[in-house]
């Protein structure tokens, strides 16, 4: 609407512009000054428009792939709480945390095993070279009755 007001003021100060009156003088100057303003508003008017169109398809595309990622979240949410044929991602992470804890667990006892292990394994050797060291001294001393009876 103001942009049609703007073409007649514009349209008609072109008139009085084209007009052969004798008293124009100094007005035709003011009326090509105001031909100017007119055309610079003019000219800002449909900048401005053009400017409005560009923010509108934006916007309009902006709204199109807002619409576009909500449906995937909404998706992907579905999937994360529901499942997709599977058991949902809530309950297979739930059920993965009581494995890593049950493993945890495990790991912990078969340390405590592994290290009962170790020192029982310490323990026999220990009582290998003991019984060794006493085999061996148990010969030497029946190695050394038998000399000492078959001296006599």
């Amino acid at each position: 609407m103001a942009k049609s007001k703007l073409e007649q003021v514009q349209e008609r100060l072109e008139a009085l512009q084209d007009a052969s009156d004798s008293n124009w003088g100094s007005q035709q100057e003011i009326v090509g000054l105001l031909a100017t303003v007119t055309q610079s508003l003019s000219d800002a008017c449909q900048n401005r428009q053009s400017e409005y169109t560009n923010v509108v398809q934006r916007l309009s595309s902006i709204e199109s792939d807002v619409s576009h990622i909500k449906a995937d979240i909404t998706s992907l949410c579905k999937v994360v709480r529901d499942g997709n044929g599977q058991p949902s991602l809530v309950h297979r992470i739930t059920s993965l945390e009581n494995v890593v804890s049950n493993q945890s667990e495990d790991i912990t006892e078969l340390k405590k095993h592994s290290n009962t292990i170790i020192a029982a394994k310490a323990l026999s050797k220990s009582q290998v070279v003991a019984g060794l060291v006493g085999m061996i001294i148990t010969a030497t001393l029946s190695m050394f009755a038998l000399i000492a009876q078959f001296m006599d």
